[in-house]
């Protein structure tokens, strides 16, 4: 699209001048600062010219990195560690040049340019980059609120799935999609419109609907088409241009982890043991007891606090703990601190007749049972502290999928159950996604993706998105 080609030079000319700056400042913090110790001032020509060789070196570290993807108009942690990694890059580069070159690249009695100016280099750029990119993509998202530059798209599918897509769509920006209609898959729908967006045809309509509308990419958002259907999708886009993209179902999650085998010429589809079966167990459960025990020591204050706070605000114990499904199915008392009125358990029945949602999850966005201070509490997951205690008994982790009820599991199909092949967690891929604005079956397929791709840095992602996720309560209640 012309407005992602317009950014991305915007952002590879204003990396260019930010690295060259970034340098040049750390030149004027260095010499004219009190803070650090005076020495003879070099000339700031050396470093004038220098700094476009910093530039061009940290710029062309940024595109490897693959910054200028722009997947998102938003600074996620793995923009901000693509940022980090390609600066941290750049200046070992400019270190090892300094040193291999020194007396030669200055040309003055200065024989190496300043290793504390690299380092102030190295942080200014870090922060000026990051600065640049949320200034940008804060610019993008106002420009696309007003329904510009969003990727037109038609959903193929009809049922749940398709549907909890396009109300995903509808409610993010940050996507960058403006859905046109949905296309029938082959099952018949009489409605002539779902969710308030149109159904355009059938997949046997699409060459026309290419030819009358701006479409830019199809999603096939239904896992019940026949691979002959899929391909002549696939055909039909390709042939107009327009991207293909799908949602994934479960043997495509697990397509990754499998490698094929020839055995009288029949390829045979043999799927790997997972990484959680051997070392990252260990390494898994070390990390729960490390951090664990430190979040328990720094939050100590707070949770006397809170629990003075639960007393006082209503009647009953501070900790509330219930039955959940653990890995393997068992079954475990869960802690939190109480947020519920001490009844709250005989009215559920009484909630699961309002509640419209189309799974076996209980969604009450605002829940009568619920106290004053439990409403805060939930806003902020402060709730959810409690469960460090399991995971230092060993029934839960830090990170993984949630735990759920045992009469929530029971609604359960057969391939949900692949997430108690692990320690549930204190938080996730669902909680950074969405939380109960989710459907169960994009919260299984969240909770399989991450089953079959952890790794700590995984982890350690997972658990810095999770502080914005709980900031701003996105799908909590």
């Amino acid at each position: 699209m012309r407005m992602k080609f317009f950014l991305k030079v915007v952002l590879l000319f204003g990396d260019f001048f930010l690295l060259s700056g970034a340098f040049l400042l750390a030149y004027y913090l260095r010499f004219a600062h009190p803070i650090f110790p005076e020495r003879p001032v070099p000339p700031f020509e050396i470093y004038f010219n220098f700094s476009f060789l910093v530039a061009l070196i940290g710029s062309a570290m940024l595109y490897t990195s693959g910054v200028y993807r722009l997947k998102r108009y938003a600074l996620g942690i793995e923009d901000f560690f693509s940022i980090l990694r390609a600066v941290t890059f750049s200046s070992f580069s400019i270190m090892a040049m300094n040193f291999a070159l020194r007396g030669i690249i200055t040309r003055y009695d200065v024989e190496t340019y300043s290793r504390l100016i690299l380092l102030i280099s190295w942080a200014m750029s870090l922060l000026l980059l990051t600065l640049w990119r949320v200034a940008v993509y804060a610019l993008c998202r106002s420009y696309q609120k007003r329904g510009r530059g969003l990727k037109r798209i038609l959903i193929v599918g009809t049922d749940q799935v398709a549907r909890g897509f396009y109300k995903a769509v509808k409610k993010n920006v940050d996507f960058g999609y403006l859905a046109l209609g949905f296309v029938n898959n082959g099952t018949p729908v009489r409605q002539k419109s779902l969710e308030g967006l149109p159904v355009m045809g059938n997949i046997e309509d699409l060459p026309d609907l290419f030819r009358n509308h701006p479409v830019n990419e199809v999603i096939l958002a239904c896992t019940t088409l026949d691979n002959d259907m899929v391909a002549k999708l696939i055909k039909m886009c390709e042939r107009s241009d327009v991207q293909f993209s799908l949602i994934p179902g479960f043997f495509e999650i697990l397509t990754h982890q499998m490698t094929v085998l020839e055995i009288a010429d029949i390829p045979i589809f043999r799927l790997e043991e997972r990484i959680f079966q051997r070392w990252g167990r260990l390494v898994k459960r070390a990390a729960d007891i490390a951090f664990s025990g430190i979040l328990f020591l720094l939050l100590s204050p707070l949770l006397g606090l809170i629990s003075a706070g639960i007393k006082l605000d209503s009647k009953g114990p501070v900790l509330f703990s219930h039955e959940r499904v653990g890995k393997g199915e068992k079954i475990f008392k869960m802690y939190k601190f109480r947020t519920m009125f001490l009844n709250a358990e005989e009215k559920r029945k009484d909630l699961e007749v309002q509640d419209k949602s189309e799974d076996s999850l209980l969604r009450v966005s605002d829940d009568p049972r619920v106290t004053p201070l439990g409403r805060l509490l939930r806003r902020f997951s402060i709730d959810e502290f409690p469960q460090i205690f399991n995971v230092i008994r060993g029934e839960m982790s830090l990170v993984g999928p949630r735990p759920h009820m045992s009469s929530e599991v029971a609604g359960y199909r057969e391939w949900h159950k692949r997430k108690y092949d692990v320690l549930p967690g204190i938080t996730g891929l669902t909680q950074v996604s969405g939380r109960k604005d989710l459907s169960l079956d994009e919260m299984v397929r969240l909770d399989i993706y991450y089953i079959e791709n952890w790794s700590p840095v995984l982890d350690f992602k997972i658990l810095l998105q999770t502080i914005p996720a709980v900031l701003f309560g996105k799908g909590a209640y």
